[in-house]
C-alpha cells in the first residue's frame, strides 16, 4: 500500500473568499483521505490553503511523512500555474515521489498538468471516490494503463492517454465517512471547531457560468437525510459546534432539507451553520428558511448575480429582481445573514446593467460581493465563448475575479477600472465602514473586516506580482 499526502494550493491574492471564510476545513480531501484509508492506503492531509507562497508547512510535512505520492486537489484553473510550478520544484528535491492532480481544473484540462516540462504523473479526472484508490495503487507501481478507470497520463510519444471509463458515479450514502482527524479548523464564534458537509453532488440547474453540472454529470445525487445526520453527528462527536455545508445550491430537494433540519432541532444540536442556496428556493419556501434558522442556520450565500433582465438573462439562472429582494427580506427576518454575490461585465449586458447592480446589490445584502463574470473551463459560456475564439485562454493564471477576459463585449481595461472603482467606493462609503468598526451585529462587523482584509491583500498581491519573477523557493 502506499503513502499518500493529499494537499491544496497555497493561499493566492486572488483567493478572497478564503479570507472571508478561514475556518472552512478541505473537505475534499477529508472525503479522498476517508476511502484511501478504507482501502488501506496511509494518508496524510496538508491542507495550506490559507497559508502563503512562503509557509513551509507542505515541505515540513513531506520531510516527516514521507510520502510515495503528493496529490494536489485543484478547483480554480487560475491557480494551476502556482501548482505546477510548486511541483516542479519540490520534484526536483524529491525526485522519487509521484505527483497526482485531481479537481476542476485537471480533469477539463488535463494538457496544463501533464505533458513535457509538466511535473504531473497522472490526473484523476472527475469525482475521485470510486477510482481514486486504484489510481493511487497503479501510480504507485507505475502501471497506469487503459483499464484503470478515471485517470489521465502521460502515454507514449509524449500523448495524453486517457482510461476506457473516464467517470465512475459515487454512491453518496454508501462512500467511507470524510477523514477528518486533524483537519478540523477553529471555529470563529464558539468554543470548539468548524467542519464542512455536502448533502448532494451536482446540480439540476443550468446556468450558463457555472461548470459543476459538466464536472459531476446528470442526474444530482443526493444523501440521504440518514446519511447527511450522520456525518453531522460526527463532526459533532469531534468537537465541531459551526458547520458549512458545501453544497453548490442547498435545498433542491426539499423533504430532505427538511428532515435534516427538523431532526437537528429534536437533537437539540446547538449548531450554527452556513450554507449556499438559490433566491428561487428561498423565495418559494419561507417554511423552509425559518426552519433553519431555529436549526441554527445563521448566514446563506445567495447568487443574485443582478437585478436587470439583461444579466438574469445571460446568467440564465431564473431569477428576477423581484425574487432577489423577496429571498433578502425573507433571511432578514428570520435574522439569517445575507451573503449576496454578483456578476459585473457580464457579455450582452450595458453599463447601466452594471450600475444597477452594483446600486441594488450594496442594498440588498448584509455584505456585498460583486466579481467581474469570468467563463471558467466546463461551463457552457466557455465552451460557446472559447469555440468562438472569443477568449484567449493561453494562460490559466488569468482565469480570476479581476481580470476581464471577454474582449468582444466590453473594452477590458474600462471593465477592470470601473470595477476596481466601484469596489473602492464601497469600502470607502460610511455605512461599509459603520458595518466593520461598530454594528451590533457580530456577522456584520466580523465579515466586513474579513472583506477589507480580502481587498487590501488582493492590491498588494496584484502589485508585488508584477515585480515578483520567483513565486515559490524551496
Amino acid at each position: 500500500m502506499a503513502k499518500v499526502l493529499l494537499t491544496t494550493p497555497p493561499w493566492l491574492h486572488f483567493h478572497s473568499l478564503q479570507v472571508l471564510f478561514p475556518n472552512i476545513p478541505p473537505l475534499n480531501l477529508q472525503i479522498l483521505a476517508g476511502v484511501l484509508r478504507n482501502a488501506g492506503h496511509e494518508v496524510m492531509i496538508a491542507d495550506i490553503q490559507h497559508l502563503p507562497l512562503s509557509d513551509k508547512k507542505l515541505q515540513r510535512m513531506i520531510e516527516s511523512f514521507r510520502p510515495d505520492i503528493i496529490g494536489f486537489s485543484v478547483s480554480e484553473i487560475a491557480t494551476t500555474p502556482i501548482v505546477v510550478e510548486m511541483a516542479a520544484k519540490l520534484r526536483e528535491r524529491y525526485p522519487n515521489i509521484k505527483w497526482l492532480a485531481g479537481g476542476q481544473a485537471p480533469s477539463f484540462s488535463p494538457e496544463l498538468f501533464l505533458g513535457n516540462n509538466k511535473p504531473f504523473d497522472a490526473v484523476a479526472l472527475y469525482e475521485g471516490e470510486n477510482t481514486i484508490a486504484n489510481i493511487v495503487s497503479a501510480l504507485a507501481a507505475g502501471s497506469l494503463s487503459k483499464d484503470i478507470p478515471g485517470a489521465a497520463w502521460l502515454g507514449a510519444g509524449g500523448k495524453i492517454e486517457r482510461s476506457k471509463i473516464e467517470r465512475l458515479i459515487c454512491d453518496l450514502d454508501n462512500s467511507p465517512l470524510p477523514y477528518v482527524e486533524g483537519t478540523l479548523k477553529r471555529a470563529y464564534y464558539s468554543d470548539g471547531f468548524c467542519g464542512a458537509i455536502e448533502t448532494a453532488r451536482g446540480c439540476p440547474f443550468k446556468c450558463n457560468f457555472c461548470p459543476v453540472p459538466n464536472f459531476y454529470g446528470n442526474p444530482t445525487r443526493y444523501k440521504s437525510a440518514k446519511r447527511i445526520l450522520e456525518e453531522i453527528r460526527q463532526l459533532k462527536a469531534k468537537g465541531a459546534t459551526e458547520i458549512a455545508f458545501n453544497d453548490d445550491s442547498f435545498g433542491t430537494r426539499l423533504q430532505i432539507a427538511r428532515e435534516v433540519f427538523e431532526t437537528m432541532i429534536r437533537e437539540n444540536m446547538k449548531l450554527r451553520f452556513g450554507l449556499q442556496i438559490r433566491a428561487d428556493i428561498i423565495a418559494a419556501n419561507p417554511d423552509l428558511i425559518e426552519l433553519g434558522a431555529k436549526a441554527g442556520l445563521g448566514l446563506a450565500v445567495v447568487g443574485f448575480e443582478g437585478y436587470t433582465l439583461a444579466v438574469q438573462a445571460k446568467a440564465d439562472k431564473g431569477n428576477s429582481a423581484e425574487i432577489n429582494y423577496a429571498a433578502s427580506r425573507i433571511l432578514r427576518r428570520n435574522g439569517i445573514f445575507v451573503y449576496g454575490t454578483h456578476i459585473f461585465g457580464g457579455p450582452g449586458t450595458s453599463w447601466r446593467d452594471n450600475f444597477i447592480t452594483f446600486l441594488k446589490g450594496r442594498f440588498n445584502s448584509d455584505i456585498f460581493r460583486m466579481t467581474i463574470f469570468t467563463p471558467v473551463p466546463g461551463s457552457p459560456i466557455y465552451n460557446e465563448l472559447s469555440s468562438a475564439n472569443y477568449i484567449d485562454v493561453s494562460n490559466p493564471g488569468d482565469f480570476y475575479e479581476g481580470k476581464y477576459l471577454i474582449p468582444n463585449s466590453f473594452n477590458p481595461f474600462l471593465v477592470e477600472f470601473m470595477y476596481f472603482g466601484l469596489l473602492a467606493l464601497h469600502y470607502a462609503l460610511p455605512d461599509t465602514l459603520f458595518k466593520a468598526l461598530f454594528h451590533s451585529n457580530l456577522d456584520y462587523r466580523v465579515f466586513h473586516r474579513r472583506a477589507y482584509k480580502a481587498a487590501f491583500l488582493f492590491v498588494i498581491g496584484q502589485i508585488a506580482s508584477r515585480f515578483r519573477k520567483k513565486r515559490y523557493e524551496i
